[in-house]
């Protein structure tokens, strides 16, 4: 009997933590994905061929699921699903799977990072330190002590980066329908509506999904009703704004500055307009990029491959009602 194929997208899987991808190899041939992340027509050139896959931020449309004919088990390396059609991996009896909390600590300090790089100017002055520019390189900073972050999304993250807050004096207010008053008033939070966030806030982070109706939810109307002091920050998905409208923004003058983790198009192209602005800071999409998270997420995700592999059932299901399929791909002992 063959052994079962398991294809491997994101590039850190087993590189820090090489026992991870051992444990992985006593499961099934692993192999690693050329160049990802994967479009939809890399996808389905390659997809019929496993059984596995541990996946990164690649495009699992439809189309590529209904496509896999073989596969039992789609492990994201991660905590968002909003890459993966759930509803086409559930008809086609594939359990999805994710890492919950496994990076939350990771993003909520790397998105503290870029608050702080902002309000401080942390990229001019060190380059202006490197340069032996001392007084004339120090310029003017602001203070996080009693301004107002607005917190976009008050989930695992979200509620970290307002503890975090919390602890340098900072104002917090959050917009999240689905986040009832009483808890948000519990951990110290005061909710409100969007528009009354985004004209408030000194610092507007964003930590929501990637949800049907949520694209480019922060455009130009949005940015509009920031304060032109104010900074916007997104660790979230590149999706979710608008980056022709915050390119005017920035240039314009709208708000004072912006810092991203991540991009609607990554890498971005060479002549991106927002490279070459001195009031974004960009970073490659790091946020959950620390020695911990990293080995979060491998551990999790190789439970769940080898349990799936073995007729298992596996921890993080992010397709639940899959199990009562009778089309399910992987026999399942529960």
């Amino acid at each position: 009997m063959s052994r079962p194929r398991i294809l491997v997208t994101p590039r850190s899987y087993g590189r820090y933590y090489p026992e991870q991808l051992e444990r992985l190899k006593s499961a099934g041939d692993v192999e690693f994905a050329e160049n990802p992340p994967l479009k939809e027509a890399d996808l389905l050139k390659i997809i019929g061929k496993y059984d596995a896959v541990v996946a990164g931020v690649d495009e699992y449309t439809a189309k590529v699921i209904d496509s896999a004919e073989n596969l039992k088990i789609l492990a994201r390396y991660g905590v968002g699903t909003d890459n993966v059609d759930l509803e086409a991996a559930t008809r086609n009896g594939i359990i999805v799977t994710y890492t919950p909390g496994a990076n939350t600590n990771a993003v909520a300090e790397h998105t503290f990072a870029l608050i702080l790089a902002l309000m401080r100017d942390i990229p001019k002055l060190n380059e202006a330190g490197k340069q032996g520019l001392w007084a004339k390189g120090r310029g003017l900073g602001r203070e996080l002590n009693g301004k107002t972050l607005g917190i976009i999304g008050l989930g695992r993250i979200g509620r970290i980066v307002a503890k975090i807050a919390k602890g340098f004096d900072m104002n917090v207010i959050a917009y999240s329908p689905h986040v009832p008053r009483e808890e948000a008033e519990k951990i110290g939070i005061k909710l409100v509506s969007l528009e009354e966030l985004l004209s408030t806030a000194d610092i507007v982070s964003i930590h929501t999904s990637m949800a049907p109706g949520k694209y480019h939810m922060i455009g130009e109307r949005e940015l509009k009703m920031m304060k032109k002091t104010a900074y916007l920050v997104n660790t979230a998905r590149g999706e979710l704004v608008d980056e022709a409208a915050l390119v005017r923004a920035l240039k314009e003058g709208w708000i004072a500055g912006a810092a991203l983790d991540v991009l609607e198009h990554e890498p971005p192209p060479p002549d991106s307009e927002l490279l070459k602005l001195d009031n974004v800071i960009i970073t490659p999409h790091a946020g959950a990029h620390t020695w911990e998270a990293v080995k979060n997420m491998g551990d999790m995700v190789t439970e769940d491959v080898i349990a799936v592999l073995s007729g298992k059932k596996p921890k993080y299901i992010a397709n639940p009602e899959v199990l009562e399929k009778k089309n399910l791909r992987a026999k399942i002992s529960t």
